[in-house]
């Protein structure tokens, strides 16, 4: 029996634009346009992108004493001294410190009350939101809202219809009020380009795109060259780098913590995350490139030179940047310097160059 997939509130209007579909996370999605995944990335990379993503959850949490205590027991972040109209990238922590969810969290002030905005993963909306309704009060679930995220040097240029947005940097927030709805402004994304994610309600959403369509600069793109974008980014995808099986420790997120909270017994996984802080993890995340001109794929096995299995990889694909096949995954030895590692690609052994993230450098609007 087949399940019915979820429809974006824009389904039809991408339809009109000749998205090509794929089925994601419960969601018809589409993966690219006429011109194809490349194009799109290097569009993004040169231009601006214009990406559809309200599959991602969306919530809006009342700021309060109880509703912050049993948000932290999840979330190993400081909510107390978040500042206002900021985002911060973190976690939804399980019993051993495993990574259920990774998120965007902002403070922002919306229809005069301070809550806590979080975007949260189209996988894992079920988990989520069982969480947040079990353990919060005062909540408003975005489930009327489209997600819209606009990627690219040019990002600024495309949304000069929203003067207020001019002075903000990267992980800045800010709520405005555009054509008599409350629209969520983030100045982030997921290719590390300079770019907004923003959260417009359905009911203006369709004139929203079309507006920031008008620019020739802006052009529609998809799920594959997203994907392509955040690794080549070095960025973690929910399912691929993160699960929850692993630790933000072991994923090299350290700075996603606040280093106080983990003393907080009120924190999940406090202690196994602080043994991991101090001692080490036995997982460790790399970055590879390719040497020859074969592709990385997920889950390919990684081999030493006597051809023991020690790790997998977790994302790969080819780089348009690059002109090379590179990927992210996790061994379970330190290497030593200069040590070999491998893959097999079509039964042929190919080795592979260890190289640093991220694999292109982040363009993001930074302030002073």
């Amino acid at each position: 029996m087949s399940i019915e997939l979820k429809k974006v509130f824009l389904n039809n209007y991408h339809k009109d634009k000749n998205a090509k579909f794929v089925a994601f996370a419960g969601y018809l999605m589409p993966i690219n346009y006429d011109e194809g995944i490349i194009k799109e990335h290097l569009h993004v990379r040169s231009s601006v992108g214009v990406f559809d993503v309200s599959h991602m959850g969306q919530i809006l949490i009342l700021i309060s004493d109880s509703n912050i205590l049993n948000l932290e027991k999840y979330i190993p972040l400081n909510l107390k001294t978040l500042k206002v109209n900021k985002s911060y990238y973190s976690f939804i922590l399980n019993n051993e410190g495993g990574v259920t969810d990774d998120i965007i969290i902002s403070k922002i002030t919306y229809d005069s009350k301070q809550y806590f905005f979080i975007v949260y993963n189209s996988s894992r909306k079920e988990v989520d939101e069982k969480i947040f309704i079990t353990n919060l009060s005062d909540y408003i679930l975005l489930k009327d809202n489209s997600l819209i995220a606009i990627q690219g040097p040019f990002s600024n240029e495309i949304v000069n219809f929203l003067p207020e947005v001019n002075n903000l940097n990267f992980m800045n927030s800010l709520v405005i009020n555009y054509q008599n709805h409350f629209i969520i402004v983030s100045r982030s994304g997921y290719t590390g380009e300079d770019g907004f994610e923003i959260s417009v309600p359905n009911l203006i959403v369709l004139n929203f795109i079309k507006q920031i369509m008008k620019n020739q600069k802006a052009k529609l793109c998809g799920l594959g060259s997203r994907d392509s974008l955040r690794l080549e980014a070095g960025l973690c995808l929910y399912g691929n780098e993160l699960d929850d099986s692993i630790t933000p420790i072991e994923a090299n997120l350290n700075w996603a913590i606040n280093k106080n909270r983990l003393n907080d017994k009120n924190l999940n996984g406090n202690k196994i995350l602080l043994d991991q802080f101090f001692n080490g993890t036995k997982k460790f995340k790399i970055a590879i490139k390719c040497l020859s001109k074969s592709i990385l794929r997920n889950d390919m096995k990684l081999f030493d030179k006597e051809n023991n299995v020690i790790g997998r990889i977790t994302s790969g694909a080819f780089s348009p940047i690059i002109k090379s096949s590179i990927g992210i995954g996790y061994i379970d030895k330190k290497l030593k310097e200069n040590q070999k590692i491998y893959t097999l690609i079509r039964n042929n052994i190919e080795e592979l160059e260890i190289v640093k993230l991220p694999f292109v450098l982040h363009n993001y609007k930074k302030g002073h």
